[in-house]
């Protein structure tokens, strides 16, 4: 490798030394570390030369030309697998996550190792054959369920037609027996259908016409809180025939029930938690579908931190058709985690940042835990602080909310949670963030516009007691929400962040990113929130927090 290259030829050399330094111990680690992850824009150089293209978006097309011919996808398998012979790790998603995916319109947050393990661990089933992995992305849950059982065949959904050719390849380098479906996954739509044939090294990609299919067991990350359109007739469809059709602002149970439709065995889903807890009378009715027809086995509440864009919170949430005992395994791994120290090069700032190197940390979920997750399950564990078994009919007294806090026994433990001070802390940057764009609308343009006036304003509404009391319990006051005001002035529609740049085009965008981002901000407002109610419950109700005089 060309170092002077990859750390570029000016500036001072004596950063550039270092560079060459830290870059040498890197690899010298890397020989001792298989499973270290290679370093994006060392990655993307090299993808680059094995297709001859100068910029990483013109590959999308090259690819999928490429794997269509038998001869050249070959070639490219053989090239490719001697950079990255470990086909254990999904490289196409590293590349197609920070080049190609969109977050704003797809929701798209690819799943990282740990979690796509855990998924492939969960979803396992007695004779499985068929796996259907809804949603595939550039099939990281795909590999990792592979990596478990290398004779599955797979069903492998997908919308967006940029990333198909990521997940062909991954799908034919590792010679796995699939069918790839590009399709609306909610309507079932069908565009066009793949199938990789397995060959004696690499599989061979072609287009076929789509088959008929019942699967085993699923896995599957959805684009979080979508909206979607239901369907002409959608009560009359098998999917929904037994239980309310999921509201269209939100389409977290429409890929639910979707999976459930088309399997005979067991679903593994990677969803945001605001499914096991959500107030929406329709996803409420649902919920309790789910519950009382025993469909869910276990519902594991994830460490905060382990997507790469993202810090979402995030359950497992794993159904069983077959379930043979009436309780659900409630399982919190927000404290059981490790870290890991990710390298990125370059990556943001543009062109001037290109020789810096960014440390990252992000939280994963070891092997051991996994499997310790899955002897809780199989055992129907109850350990305090970490999972409990319970019934459906405890589930039903409390009103079918799912969120395993509020089943788990606390644990014992002295100082089990966060500093007051660092939560409380967490909660105003979220604050300060939404306040830092203040929306000031006409009331009626607002209503004009789709706008919850009311919502807004109630949220927005002054905190004072409760900042009061948690100055006097945690030692630090929660700000004021004021990212909100209405006014009776006619065609008054400001953007109180101190510019005076015309933005009379791009209007709707701006309305549309600015609720897009004050209802994330909520939710983890939300986040921050519970976990501070977590975390003074059990001392509120021990006695060891004294309230009498507040």
């Amino acid at each position: 490798m060309n170092i002077s290259k990859l750390i570029g030829g000016n500036g001072d050399i004596r950063l550039n030394r270092l560079y060459v330094l830290i870059i040498c111990s890197l690899f010298l680690f890397l020989d001792k570390e298989r499973d270290i992850i290679m370093e994006l824009l060392q990655l993307v150089e090299k993808f680059k030369n094995v297709f001859s293209i100068e910029k990483i978006e013109d590959v999308v097309d090259e690819l999928k030309s490429t794997l269509l011919n038998a001869e050249n996808c070959r070639k490219l398998c053989e090239d490719w697998i001697l950079i990255c012979p470990d086909l254990t790790i999904d490289y196409m998603q590293m590349i197609f996550q920070y080049y190609f995916a969109d977050r704003k319109e797809k929701m798209q947050d690819y799943t990282p190792k740990s979690l796509a393990v855990a998924v492939a661990e969960l979803s396992k089933t007695e004779n499985e054959k068929i796996c259907l992995d809804l949603c595939a992305g550039s099939g990281a849950l795909t590999i990792q369920k592979w990596n478990e059982n290398n004779d599955l065949k797979f069903i492998c959904k997908e919308y967006d037609n940029r990333v198909i050719p990521f997940l062909l390849f991954n799908l034919a380098i590792r010679n796995i027996d699939a069918e790839v479906i590009h399709c609306d996954v909610l309507s079932d739509e069908n565009f066009k259908t793949y199938r990789t044939q397995k060959g004696d090294r690499f599989a061979t990609v072609k287009e076929v016409d789509k088959s008929e299919f019942k699967a085993d067991c699923c896995i599957s990350n959805p684009p979080y809180n979508m909206k979607w359109e239901q369907p002409v007739f959608a009560q009359l469809q098998n999917r929904f025939s037994q239980c309310e059709v999921p509201p269209e602002s939100n389409a977290n149970y429409a890929f639910i029930l979707t999976a459930l439709d088309e399997i005979n065995g067991k679903a593994s889903f990677i969803l945001p938690n605001g499914v096991l807890s959500t107030d929406n009378q329709k996803e409420k009715q649902i919920r309790q579908y789910l519950v009382e027809m025993n469909f869910i086995e276990s519902i594991i509440v994830c460490p905060d931190k382990m997507f790469e864009v993202t810090s979402i919170p995030t359950c497992i949430i794993t159904f069983n058709k077959n379930k043979q005992h009436s309780t659900v395994e409630m399982i919190d791994l927000r404290q059981r985690y490790e870290t890991e120290q990710r390298m990125q090069n370059g990556q943001f700032g543009g062109k001037s940042h290109t020789n810096r190197i960014y440390a990252k940390e992000v939280k994963v979920i070891s092997e051991s835990q996994i499997q310790d997750v899955l002897i809780q399950i199989e055992q129907y564990g109850n350990i305090a602080g970490y999972c409990k078994a319970v019934s459906i009919e405890e589930i039903k007294k409390n009103d079918y909310v799912l969120t395993p806090s509020r089943y788990i026994e606390f644990e014992n433990i002295e100082n089990a949670h966060r500093p007051y001070n660092e939560i409380v802390a967490d909660i105003n940057r979220i604050i300060t963030e939404k306040n830092t764009c203040k929306l000031t609308i006409n009331e009626t343009i607002a209503k004009s516009l789709g706008f919850d006036i009311e919502l807004f304003k109630q949220d927005n509404g002054t905190n004072n007691d409760f900042s009061k009391l948690t100055e006097k319990i945690c030692g630090e006051k929660i700000v004021k929400n004021d990212y909100f005001k209405t006014t009776k002035n006619k065609n008054e529609i400001t953007f109180a962040n101190n510019s005076k740049e015309n933005i009379s085009s791009i209007l709707m965008m701006i309305f549309n990113t600015w609720k897009q981002h004050i209802y994330y901000l909520n939710v983890e407002e939300n986040r921050y929130l519970a976990e501070l109610r977590d975390a003074l419950l059990p001392e509120l109700m021990s006695g060891k927090i004294d309230v009498s005089n507040i």
